[in-house]
């Protein structure tokens, strides 16, 4: 797969649904200088294999929306492996968006509501809230080190990814530990693997 960290920089100053995201994303995306993340060439043919759709699920003017968007693979001439083109407001092997986790997360750690009147109203399983609340954790221990995730609340540190210019910070961290921030299902395995 290859992520495209280059949008979420602009989250908090435009006021676009999800989908416009991905689509401005998806048109602002070039892959001219991109390496191939399995073979490793450096300026492969990119070439248009083929697309499928997906769910992208978001919170938007206080209620979810689910879109269906076309996510595009493009196939490296190098070594023949396709690759899905995927956003970084999208979260791989998953439907929901990086910004409705983000924002649920958000209003869980204010103590705004209570957890039951916060999953009535993004429309989330208990299980599902407590499920990414762990992956959250574990990931923001990730992000900062031992020593700095004792030392920032999940708050602060919450409010310093929806800064302006943490595009670069989720493309460091999915290449220092080759899966996406909140990403919460690896790769699948090879058939034949022991």
């Amino acid at each position: 797969m290859i992520r495209a960290f280059t949008l979420f920089c602009k989250l908090n100053l435009i006021k676009l649904s999800a989908k416009q995201l991905f689509l401005q994303s998806m048109q602002d995306f070039s892959s001219h200088d991109l390496r191939c993340p399995h073979c490793g060439a450096k300026h492969p043919q990119w070439d248009y294999y083929a697309s499928y759709e997906r769910y992208l699920i978001s919170f938007e003017h206080s209620e979810s929306v689910c879109y269906v968007i076309t996510i595009t693979r493009l196939i490296c001439s190098s070594c023949k492996r396709t690759h899905a083109v995927l956003p970084d407001i999208l979260i791989p092997y998953g439907s929901y968006s990086l910004l409705f986790i983000l924002n649920l997360l958000r209003d869980y750690f204010t103590g705004s509501l209570t957890v039951q009147e916060l999953c009535d109203r993004y429309q989330v399983s208990v299980s599902t809230l407590y499920a990414w609340k762990r992956l959250f954790y574990t990931h923001k221990k990730l992000w900062l080190g031992v020593l700095d995730n004792s030392m920032t609340s999940a708050l602060c540190f919450l409010s310093k990814i929806l800064l302006p210019d943490n595009s670069i910070c989720l493309d460091v961290f999915y290449l220092t530990n080759a899966f996406s921030f909140l990403q919460g299902v690896s790769k699948t395995a090879h058939s034949g693997s022991t």
